[in-house]
């Protein structure tokens, strides 16, 4: 298989096989556990359609018993190989994407591991701002927002898991009158830890278009 899965994609799979490792080292009935594999092997055709011999490779692998967390860590390491990474942008692409904002400060994509990114996020401490880059319909989109110094443990509206989260609140248009009104909701401080607990697209998208500029 080419690189055919996306970031949030091989995240949805790691979860499910870590979710199967919990189980085996903690329940001893063997029929739970064939209900709970019997979940899994749904969860990962779920997750990638089609028939790809590695995914079938992958669901092998998962259903033996004694699969530890070390073992399925190297499994997935290799497997990462059939991640599309994020494209990285040139600097006139980021810097269209956020044509309102004063002297960005991008961070290094040579940096990041691109194959666990569904979006690319950065805080800007100094002005209390976070920024959101992300491909939407093949288009590079920039989402800037307001955080405030502080955090709290809540639900991130982009991942949907509990975390340390900050209210991000986005100023847009809302519409031909010309009218702007803040917009917005409590996402991950720590966007690398969100692009790892980001299984499903639909959940960014729907932040996303909650907050962005209608044109």
């Amino acid at each position: 298989m080419k690189p055919t899965i996306q970031p949030y994609q091989y995240m949805a799979l790691r979860q499910t096989v870590d979710e199967l490792i919990n189980v085996y080292q903690s329940v001893n009935d063997r029929h739970t556990v064939q209900t709970v594999q019997a979940l899994a092997v749904e969860k990962i055709r779920e997750a990638v359609p089609g028939n790809y011999p590695e995914i079938e490779e992958l669901i092998t692998f998962s259903l033996d018993t004694r699969l530890t967390k070390a073992r399925a860590q190297r499994w997935f390491d290799d497997f990462k190989a059939f991640v599309v990474p994020f494209a990285v942008p040139s600097a006139k692409q980021v810097e269209k994407a956020f044509r309102k904002v004063k002297k960005l400060k991008v961070p290094d994509f040579e940096q990041l591991d691109l194959r666990e990114h569904t979006y690319i996020g950065w805080n800007d401490p100094g002005s209390q701002k976070k920024f959101l880059l992300l491909y939407a319909d093949e288009r590079l989109l920039g989402i800037a927002g307001s955080i405030p110094a502080g955090t709290k443990k809540n639900i991130c509206s982009i991942c949907h898991k509990e975390g340390n989260v900050a209210l991000f609140m986005a100023t847009t248009k809302t519409g031909a009158e010309g009218t702007y009104t803040k917009k917005g909701n409590y996402i991950c401080i720590d966007s690398e830890q969100c692009n790892r607990q980001l299984t499903d697209r639909k959940n960014l998208d729907h932040f996303i278009e909650q907050v962005k500029e209608v044109k």
